[in-house]
């Protein structure tokens, strides 16, 4: 295998692996939304700030995965690395934009109701 198809998988990998930590991170913030969307302050407040740093906890722990099991994988470490990286930040901003973008419009659906 020639070294440019292996960068070119070992990004894919880490591409696929941080899109589906940033899937479980949405699943995660969806649930979290649902069950705790109408608490005030100060409850509100200081359970948002725990469930934000749980989500940085699952990110560096994805980024921990991959920098511990860079031996085991046959792919260049960098690609992997930046791979999963780009997974974890860009393709959570779409899936929290899609998320957004559905519930402004259940929202504008039921202010016609």
């Amino acid at each position: 295998m020639s070294t440019t198809m292996s960068y070119l998988i070992g990004g894919l990998i880490g591409l696929a692996f941080g899109t589906l930590v940033a899937y479980l991170n949405t699943t995660l913030t969806k649930h979290y939304i649902r069950t705790n969307g109408e608490r005030k302050e100060p409850e509100g407040t200081g359970k948002a700030l725990a469930f934000s740093f749980g989500r940085q906890l699952i990110d560096i722990a994805a980024l921990c995965i991959v920098f511990f099991t860079r031996k085991l994988i046959p792919f260049p470490f960098l690609s992997t690395l930046i791979g999963t990286a780009v997974g974890l930040t860009l393709v959570s901003y779409l899936f929290l934009y899609y998320m957004v973008k559905k519930e402004e419009r259940k929202s504008e659906q039921e202010v016609r109701k």
